[in-house]
């Protein structure tokens, strides 16, 4: 787990609890808006990144991308490892 996915956990409880939207989802269907703890945990995320609201939309977009194009990358193959401590680490690298 990242430390923006730790950050994450930690704060969106708190976001619920303080805006009382505990029962909700962040965006739900059919759109209309986001809740008011989705908005103010990501304040906090533009907080914690030291970013404009801009940038850290910008990153949140663009991570499903990034997340794809690495795993479309091939691995290189490296000497002198047999293939179960390659399939140790492809099962590592996808948790």
């Amino acid at each position: 787990m990242t430390q923006i996915s730790r950050f994450i956990r930690e704060v969106v409880p708190v976001a619920q609890g303080v805006t009382g939207d505990g029962g909700e989802s962040a965006a739900p269907d059919g759109g209309g808006g986001f809740t008011d703890y989705a908005l103010v945990s990501l304040h906090c995320l533009r907080i914690y990144l030291d970013t404009s609201y801009r940038m850290t939309i910008d990153l949140l977009k663009e991570v499903p991308q990034i997340i794809r194009s690495m795993n479309t990358l091939q691995r290189p193959v490296v000497s002198g490892k047999n293939p179960s401590e390659e399939e140790d680490f492809n099962r590592a690298s996808a948790s």
